[in-house]
């Protein structure tokens, strides 16, 4: 595996190891859900580029790379979208397939038994996503394999995703200087309250803020909401 550094949302990294031959990801607790929207669209770029052409099949029994302990099957649900993953059971991470991790962030989705006969008409027989067998889709809708069903990477949703993670970044990325403005007016107006209740005389003019500790403060409120 190699290993690719990533955003957090919270602070510092998040260390994500991929292996292209086997089409796995290895996630330590809880990384995948605190990857920054700039992140996912990182690992997505690695993920289409590192595929590689010939796959090398999951093995039945995993281990746990931090300490050897089998892997635990498991399905989880992300809003509507369902997805699996193999998990430690003492709590050291999960192996997710690029298949599961795609669908877990809304990059693909299944087909319906409608698209599927469609699809059957100009192909007998397709590669499963998740572990690389063949599905014949005259009488298959799902791997016999895995039993992952038929999905593919729709390209209004893979548009609508990624605009959404790209829009997420830029304003997580960007200082809002409309809501400084706003957060130092209000602070005048709390510190010229409390003047009044102490006794204090107004000062004239502005009163001056450090504008690194008014920003944490912002930041403070929008991490508590």
């Amino acid at each position: 595996m190699r290993s690719l550094s990533l955003g957090r949302r919270t602070a510092g990294d998040a260390v994500v190891d991929l292996c292209a031959p086997c089409h796995l990801l290895w996630f330590d607790a809880f990384e995948s859900v605190q990857l920054t929207p700039g992140a996912t669209l990182t690992l997505f770029a690695a993920i289409r580029d590192g595929g590689a052409a010939e796959r090398h099949p999951i093995p039945s029994r995993l281990g746990c790379p931090r300490c050897s302990a089998p892997l635990v099957p498991t399905q989880d649900l992300q809003r509507t979208t369902r997805f699996s993953y193999h998990r430690c059971p003492r709590g050291h991470g999960r192996l997710t397939p690029f298949v599961q991790f795609l669908r877990e962030k809304d990059f693909i989705r299944p087909l319906p038994p409608a698209e599927i006969a469609r699809l059957a008409a100009h192909a007998a027989v397709i590669r499963c996503s998740g572990c690389g067998a063949p599905v014949n889709l005259a009488r298959d809708t799902a791997c016999g394999h895995c039993g992952a069903p038929i999905a593919m990477l729709d390209p209004d949703a893979m548009a609508r995703t990624i605009g959404a993670l790209e829009t997420a970044e830029a304003k997580r990325t960007t200082i809002d200087v409309d809501a400084l403005i706003d957060g130092l007016a209000d602070a005048q107006s709390r510190q010229r309250e409390l003047d009044r209740v102490a006794g204090r005389r107004p000062t004239g003019g502005q009163i001056a803020f450090d504008l690194v500790d008014l920003g944490l403060d912002l930041l403070r409120n929008a991490l508590s909401r």
